[in-house]
């Protein structure tokens, strides 16, 4: 009598596990469409995010006088110019973006000699950070 309860009740758990994964593998993927107003509508927040960071700080930063990096535009850089592992630049930027606290990832402006990070956190504090290029520490 055990066994044939044992035997039962494996069968049942079977059973009810294999309903779950085709029920989970036959969600309804989004359509092209939707994803497309999806990236559109992510992409409009970020800038209205950056544009409220800016206006705090009356921040010109425009699109002519810096340029946006992002992390993986960081990334590819540091690969392209050595990889050095001890870049102090690099991974103090990179310390920044991996820290996490931020509602959107932080957004990098870059020109000659100056730098603007920008981000909100995730309490909606508008973040602001310059840095500035340490020339007598790379002449040394």
């Amino acid at each position: 009598m055990k066994k044939i309860f044992y035997i039962l009740s494996v069968f049942i758990l079977c059973v009810s596990i294999q309903h779950v994964v085709h029920s989970q593998s036959d969600a309804p993927e989004l359509s092209s469409d939707c994803l497309e107003e999806r990236k559109v509508r992510d992409e409009k927040h970020v800038k209205n995010i950056i544009q409220d960071i800016k206006s705090t700080f009356n921040l010109n930063i425009d699109e002519h006088s810096f340029w946006e990096v992002s992390k993986r535009d960081l990334e590819a850089a540091h690969l392209m110019y050595g990889g050095k592992e001890n870049d102090s630049y690099y991974n103090s930027l990179t310390k920044i973006y991996d820290s996490g606290g931020f509602s959107e990832q932080p957004s990098l402006f870059v020109r000659a000699q100056e730098a603007f990070l920008l981000y909100k956190e995730k309490d909606n504090i508008n973040v602001m950070k310059r840095l500035k290029l340490d020339v007598e520490k790379d002449l040394r």
